[in-house]
């Protein structure tokens, strides 16, 4: 995907904002550390629980690992513009 296919799809900032600011992930880090830390941790449960009902309790902790995961990321995505999409869109704005 080249960089005029990002311009086009909007996902970009906008090129006045280009090497404005230092480049950081806006990923609440502790809540990515704890899902993360959940993820392993149930893959072990998985692992040991050996078709128990343990084994269930690890794959369904492991999706909420993943969901959260997910959200949490998306999250990150949507405000990493400092929240101009958001005010944009509520001016009504693509």
């Amino acid at each position: 995907m080249s960089l005029e296919d990002l311009v086009r799809a909007g996902v970009t900032l906008p090129q006045a904002q280009w090497g404005k600011r230092r480049v950081r992930s806006t990923v609440n880090k502790p809540a990515f550390v704890a899902a993360s830390v959940l993820a392993i941790f149930s893959a072990a449960l998985m692992y040991w629980g050996d078709g128990r009902w343990v084994t269930w309790l690890g794959a369904a902790l492991f999706l909420v690992s993943l969901f959260s995961t997910a959200g949490l990321c998306l999250h990150a995505t949507e405000t990493q513009d400092g929240g101009a999409a958001q005010a944009d869109a509520k001016r009504g704005g693509a």
